[in-house]
């Protein structure tokens, strides 16, 4: 998939797989009739290997497995358009794949590979406008929106991440679990700071919070655990500055805690912050931070962003002590 060109998509094109889910009437995604029988232990299998994408995806960040990704990702679609399986299985393997469309997109995201990236997360709606009706379907479905909808922040196209915001929370919001409403209210903040709007940025902070307070962690999906109170401080702390507060973007302490990519962006994402104030000291301090991190992440996303906040101390600050030093040591470093 990763290795065809597309052209990034805008507007309806952009959404029109999302709207799709909140109309009725869709047909049902049916297993062949004369394939292979998929019973309860392949459809473990399956489960199992999605996981795994997504924790080395989380740990290493989306370079060193994209391709195996891949494979998972199109061997789970062909297993279920060329396979027999019962309800109970139709719903696993439903659900696999969703997640699957999930990590997989969020990888090619990562890796700077955006129109392949939307492909695929319309490809898991389109899965999912067909697929049975059940919890996990819809809280994976959901969870999908949300990635999509941060591609979109990230991307600049802030009225296609709302609209995906907006089916998600309301395709079946009486079915939504507290978790999976603050990873979409986490979502709602890096929207808010793309769009420099402080007072959503914080409410959005505010109900995040309040989900998170909420949740019964043994009653909620597996892959929304990672959301913890730093992790809101953190996409907090980093949405600040792209709000043109970057004044306010230190109240976050960078820690030894979470995913490698996530504390390598947010101190390269402080570095620009502090960059931004002219604390020169600060900046260089926290892009040595970042750069002690780049060395087990491979994320095109984060390495890019950090080049962009050393290029631009090489360039305005070159001939002070701290940034000559860091430049020296950068070559090293990464």
């Amino acid at each position: 998939m990763h290795r065809r060109s597309f052209i990034l998509l805008s507007g309806a094109a952009a959404t029109a797989p999302a709207l799709d889910l909140l109309m009725g009437g869709a047909p049902a995604l049916a297993a062949a009739q004369d394939g292979d029988k998929v019973s309860p232990k392949p459809a473990g299998t399956v489960e199992h290997a999605v996981r795994q994408a997504r924790e080395h995806d989380d740990s290493e960040g989306s370079a060193s497995t994209l391709l195996w990704a891949d494979g998972i990702w199109q061997n789970v679609g062909k297993l279920i358009a060329e396979s027999r399986y019962d309800t109970a299985e139709a719903i696993r393997l439903h659900t696999a794949y969703i997640e699957m469309s999930e990590t997989y997109g969020w990888m090619l995201f990562d890796s700077g590979r955006h129109p392949q990236a939307q492909r695929v997360y319309q490809t898991g709606l389109r899965v999912a406008r067909e697929a049975e009706h059940a919890p996990g379907i819809h809280h994976a479905t959901v969870n999908l929106l949300a990635s999509a909808a941060y591609q979109e922040s990230w991307l600049g196209q802030y009225h296609e991440a709302a609209t995906l915001l907006e089916v998600a929370e309301n395709r079946n919001p009486q079915a939504l679990a507290p978790r999976l409403r603050a990873v979409l209210e986490m979502r709602r903040i890096a929207l808010a700071g793309q769009q420099g709007d402080t007072e959503a940025l914080h409410r959005a902070d505010g109900q995040a919070r309040t989900h998170l307070a909420a949740a019964h962690d043994s009653e909620e999906p597996w892959w929304t655990l990672w959301l913890d109170s730093s992790a809101i401080d953190a996409q907090t702390g980093r949405a600040l500055p792209a709000a043109h507060h970057p004044d306010l973007a230190g109240r976050t302490v960078l820690t030894g805690d979470g995913y490698p990519r996530d504390r390598m962006l947010f101190a390269s994402e402080r570095a620009d912050a502090r960059l931004q104030t002219g604390d020169i000291n600060g900046a260089c301090t926290a892009a040595r931070h970042a750069l002690t991190l780049a060395q087990h992440v491979g994320s095109h996303r984060g390495h890019h962003h950090l080049d962009t906040v050393t290029t631009t101390l090489r360039h305005h600050h070159g001939n002070h002590p701290r940034v000559r030093t860091l430049l020296t040591d950068l070559p090293h470093a990464v």
